[in-house]
């Protein structure tokens, strides 16, 4: 997503937990696009911590246009009769409650300067969970809905807000439930009308949609993007 919005002609901020992660993503970014790529290490599940995270971002580039909230975790399978307490908080943090915090905080910014497009990456799963996954699945969901609150309360600031939903990607998420199911990536593919697992790239076309112009008469609205898998 970064570098395709990077290609597009955009500067970009790469945010994830891991400096080093963060500056080696940004200095590929800056050497194949020539766009300026500013690397922030800041755990998206950190309430206090967002808040600094946006003000580096507007200290640096003066505005910020697009937003996408595409950190996510879900660590290990785990039936509803397992989840514990500290399981639960992780994945909130992470997959609802950073999100939230991050649109909340920039979106009257954005407003501020005109407008601006918020992006918020779910799941195919949201429509469907599955056993295992109703903790990732049920987080996404309500990130979902939360999505088309924050597109109607904030459409007088200019500001669109969109919910992208991915089926079965090459990701490093899904490379890690592989390890612990190796049947894993071969029956999500089958599910899909296209019968394959998507290429992390394939993800930019929509990004761009939704991030730019082309989407202007577009707010409150979720896409899915996974080959034809059905949510039902």
């Amino acid at each position: 997503m970064v570098q395709g919005l990077a290609e597009a002609g955009s500067d970009v901020v790469v945010v994830s937990r891991k400096a080093d992660l963060c500056a080696s993503v940004a200095k590929e970014i800056e050497q194949s696009t020539g766009r300026r790529a500013l690397p922030v290490a800041c755990h998206v599940g950190e309430w206090d911590a967002l808040p600094a995270l946006v003000d580096r971002v507007y200290d640096e580039f003066g505005k910020l246009d697009v937003l996408v909230n595409n950190a996510a975790i879900n660590p290990a399978m785990t039936p509803v009769t397992e989840i514990s307490e500290a399981f639960f908080d992780k994945l909130a943090s992470v997959n609802l409650k950073g999100p939230i915090r991050l649109a909340a905080l920039v979106a009257p910014r954005m407003g501020e300067q005109g407008g601006g497009s918020i992006i918020n990456v779910t799941t195919l799963g949201a429509y469907a969970a599955g056993p295992g996954v109703g903790t990732y699945t049920g987080l996404k969901a309500a990130l979902l809905n939360f999505t088309r609150t924050m597109a109607a309360e904030w459409v007088s600031l200019g500001v669109r807000v969109n919910a992208l939903a991915p089926g079965p990607f090459m990701t490093e998420m899904m490379k890690g439930t592989a390890r612990n199911d190796p049947s894993f990536v071969e029956h999500a593919a089958e599910a899909t009308l296209m019968k394959r697992i998507a290429d992390p790239d394939e993800v930019v076309g929509l990004t761009l949609f939704l991030a730019s112009d082309a989407s202007s008469f577009v707010t409150g609205e979720d896409y899915a993007i996974a080959g034809g898998m059905r949510s039902n």
